[in-house]
C-alpha cells in the first residue's frame, strides 16, 4: 500500500496551504522542524497538519450537490469563512 503524507498549515482565514507532498510521515514531521522557525509559520507553529492518504484511491467519491455548495459559499461570513484548500 502506497501512502503519501501531506502537510498543510492552516492560516487564520481558517484556509489550509499545502506545504508539500512527502513519503513518509516522518518526513512531514521532519519538515515541519525545518519550517516552524520560518515567518509566518513561526507566528503559529501549532498549526501545522499532516493528512495521509493512499494512492489510488478516490476520496470524495459520493459525488455533492452543486446547489448545496453555492447556497454555503454564498452564506460565507467575510469573518469566519469556510476552510478552503489552496495548491501552490
Amino acid at each position: 500500500m502506497d501512502r503519501v503524507h501531506i502537510l498543510f498549515h492552516i492560516q487564520e482565514t481558517g484556509e489550509l496551504l499545502m506545504v508539500g507532498v512527502y513519503k513518509t510521515e516522518a518526513d512531514a514531521h521532519a519538515a515541519i522542524e525545518r519550517l516552524k522557525e520560518k515567518p509566518g509559520f513561526a507566528r503559529h507553529p501549532d498549526r501545522f497538519e499532516i493528512q495521509s492518504y493512499e494512492l489510488g484511491v478516490d476520496i470524495w467519491s459520493e459525488g455533492f450537490d452543486e446547489d448545496e455548495a453555492a447556497e454555503a459559499r454564498e452564506g460565507e461570513d467575510e469573518e469566519d469563512p469556510e476552510v478552503r484548500t489552496r495548491l501552490h
